[in-house]
């Protein structure tokens, strides 16, 4: 949109409207820091007493973390975000009502592309496709006719889709409006089904891995499976009935799961808000898997754990790039209450990032240390020795 925004967070222990409670000054030092990794500005909420006085030990605690921010401010003024990878948000793209909070498939986007890594944006449907090398159709986007026009140019001109669940379907969602490879056969009537898939995962050995949102039944026209759908035995009830949650897998092919085309890759589950609400990293690393083949050269690439946070802003008339690194271990305390105290060090942090020409420099922010890099390939690539919470790495040309 071209308009500057705010990142907005509270100095409450709990939620809005709370007197007496305070986060532990770390986690404003975190917050604040994430606003200004994606660009934002940033603003902490209070709730004035009816005295009407500031309350010193809310605006101590604030004052702590802006005064961070303050001598960050330099390379995040005037920024614009780089994104691989378009998120075509379910919230902006259907018409359900999902009230205050955010719906469990965007939801899930966002945690698997945060955890991996991945440079993105979240779009509306009147945003431009062209910029990005993929755009994700999260688990229900129909395809209405003015969205098809849209996709059809944005496959034109080389885009990639990964379209999930009954993303891909027209409006009475009972056939693929898209061509994925696939045609659409029914809903799987067996909840939960499993997933095998014909690719290694990162971490678990082969299996099949069990899915518990329901799944569409697809048959191949033109595409390639990657791992196919096994159902139960049964579905469990009250006359069909095994173990504490369902029946094992009877280990036969039913469909497949996830399939390739020239347009992209379908995976026949809503796997986004399976993510969101069983957090299973099996799934996670499925759609590690897709983006693999999708997005094989991203423009960023790190060894931060996955619970850290990267974004690249470039601030085009200072002729330069920041890459942001946070990193925070939130814990929970207390019922449905997460708070970030502890701030480790991270040490020996790589990172490589493309570009389409040498820097001139690469050195930390604010600190103002030069760091040794290598340009290979059209690519810089670094070490952060360590740094605590947010560190900025700034590419200058």
């Amino acid at each position: 949109l071209n308009v500057d925004f705010l990142g907005m967070t509270g100095k409450f222990h709990t939620h809005w409207g709370e007197f007496g409670g305070y986060k532990h000054p770390n986690a404003l030092l975190c917050e604040t820091a994430v606003c200004l990794a994606n660009g934002a500005r940033c603003s902490v909420g209070d709730q004035l007493h009816p005295h009407g006085q500031l309350d010193q030990a809310t605006y101590t605690l604030i004052g702590q973390a802006y005064a961070q921010v303050e001598l960050k401010e330099p390379w995040c003024r005037d920024t614009s975000n780089v994104a691989d990878i378009g998120v075509l948000s379910l919230e902006a793209a259907s018409s359900m009502d999902t009230g205050f909070h955010s719906n469990p498939s965007d939801l899930g986007v966002v945690r698997i592309l945060q955890e991996g890594h991945y440079l993105y944006d979240f779009l509306d449907l009147t945003s431009d496709f062209t910029p990005y090398r993929v755009l994700i159709l999260p688990d229900a986007v129909a395809i209405t006719e003015s969205l098809l026009t849209k996709l059809n140019a944005y496959f034109q001109q080389g885009g990639k889709v990964l379209a999930t669940g009954r993303s891909g379907l027209s409006e009475e969602w009972d056939a693929f409006a898209l061509d994925l490879g696939v045609r659409w056969a029914a809903v799987n009537p067996y909840q939960p089904a499993y997933f095998k898939p014909d690719f290694a995962l990162q971490t678990q050995s082969p299996a099949s891995f069990v899915l518990y949102a329901p799944s569409q039944v697809v048959e191949l026209s033109g595409g390639q499976s990657w791992g196919h759908i096994e159902n139960p035995y049964y579905n469990r009830d009250l006359f069909t009935y095994c173990s504490h949650q369902h029946f094992p897998t009877d280990q036969q092919a039913a469909a497949p799961g996830i399939v390739e085309s020239e347009k992209g890759m379908y995976i026949c589950w809503p796997i986004f808000e399976e993510y969101a609400t069983v957090g299973s990293y099996i799934q996670r690393e499925i759609v590690q898997f897709a983006l693999s083949r999708l997005l094989p050269n991203p423009t960023l690439e790190t060894n931060l754990p996955s619970q850290g946070i990267v974004t690249l802003q470039q601030q085009v008339s200072l002729n330069r790039s920041v890459v942001h690194l946070l990193y925070a271990s939130p814990v929970r305390r207390g019922k449905g209450i997460e708070v970030i105290e502890d701030l480790p060090t991270m040490s020996n942090i790589q990172l490589t990032v493309q570009c389409r020409q040498k820097p001139a420099s690469v050195y930390l922010a604010p600190q103002m240390t030069t760091l040794p890099f290598r340009f290979e390939n059209g690519k810089v690539t670094c070490t952060i020795p360590e740094f605590i919470c947010h560190q900025m790495v700034v590419l200058q040309n």
